[in-house]
């Protein structure tokens, strides 16, 4: 990653929808809510600060697999750079600050996630296939050794693969 790098920790504003433009990509607009709070000493209560707001853009496999996997309300880490897109609006010329995502995904100190690979072809619509045009599956070698009979369940996430 070149430029400036920012990482947000925050929360999903609203449910991600997902869009598709007219070459076929696919792309996210949201946002996150960082909510700034500490411990006050003398009280020993907990003070709200201020919140802060960042729209954050995401593209491809990426915005895929944030619709598929996270709803209103989620802990999230955002790693992105900074862009300011410069606007008009009454006449007036406006910024609005954004956060273009090279990577999302769930805050472990708030959730637990486990995660499922996602297999598409180029356009998201089928699975992807290996050269002999068979559904592509997963390495057996992968599998966990963990003893799954002391785990519970948790939210499925996607990643790409």
């Amino acid at each position: 990653m070149n430029g400036n790098t920012i990482t947000v920790f925050g929360n999903l504003t609203k449910d991600p929808v997902l869009k598709y433009v007219p070459t076929g990509k696919a792309v996210i607009n949201f946002s996150v809510a960082c909510n700034h709070g500490w411990r006050d000493r003398e009280s020993q209560t907990w003070v709200e600060g201020e919140a802060s707001f960042f729209k954050v853009e995401c593209w491809d496999a990426l915005a895929e697999n944030i619709a598929e996997s996270f709803r209103k309300g989620d802990p999230l880490i955002v790693v992105g750079r900074m862009s300011c897109r410069k606007y008009e609006q009454e006449g007036q010329t406006r910024e609005s600050w954004e956060i273009r995502a090279d990577t999302v995904g769930p805050d472990m100190r708030k959730r637990s996630a486990s995660l499922r690979r996602v297999l598409r072809n180029n356009h998201g619509t089928e699975p992807a296939r290996d050269s002999d045009g068979s559904p592509s599956v997963a390495d057996p070698d992968e599998e966990s050794a963990l003893d799954d009979s002391s785990l519970t369940s948790a939210p499925e996430l996607a990643v790409a693969s």
